[in-house]
């Protein structure tokens, strides 16, 4: 059970940090886009009066952004707590540090072998 545990760590872990990533990337997208709105609103001599509805629309789209990104953090939180319960404590995988490692393990394993024969 343990190693099951320790494999299906290991396959979410990747896509865990991938979806924290991607969240953090529309975090600062949507940002940037309020910012190029109000930018180009001002650029074209617009009242704010009559750009306020875009930014609100866009400050909503920004709050459920981070909200999400919240709630893969919780969920982030969660697999940490169901590993430890299953696994006895172990070391948890679901960490940039361990995933890398095991990239690295994974990736040494995949490389040919060069063996030296004394003769």
């Amino acid at each position: 059970m343990s190693e099951q545990i320790h494999d299906v760590a290991a396959e979410l872990s990747p896509m865990i940090l991938a979806a924290e990533e991607a969240i953090e990337d529309a975090t600062a997208a949507v940002a940037t886009l309020i910012a190029g709105t109000v930018a180009k609103r001002r650029a074209i001599g617009m009242l704010p009066a009559e750009a306020q509805p875009t930014v609100l629309i866009l400050q909503q789209a920004l709050s459920h952004t981070i909200r999400s990104g919240s709630m893969v953090l919780r969920a982030h939180g969660r697999f940490e707590e169901q590993y430890r319960t299953l696994a006895n404590g172990d070391t948890h995988p679901l960490t940039r540090e361990n995933v890398q490692n095991r990239a690295a393990t994974i990736a040494d394993a995949d490389r040919p072998q060069l063996s030296v024969v004394n003769g």
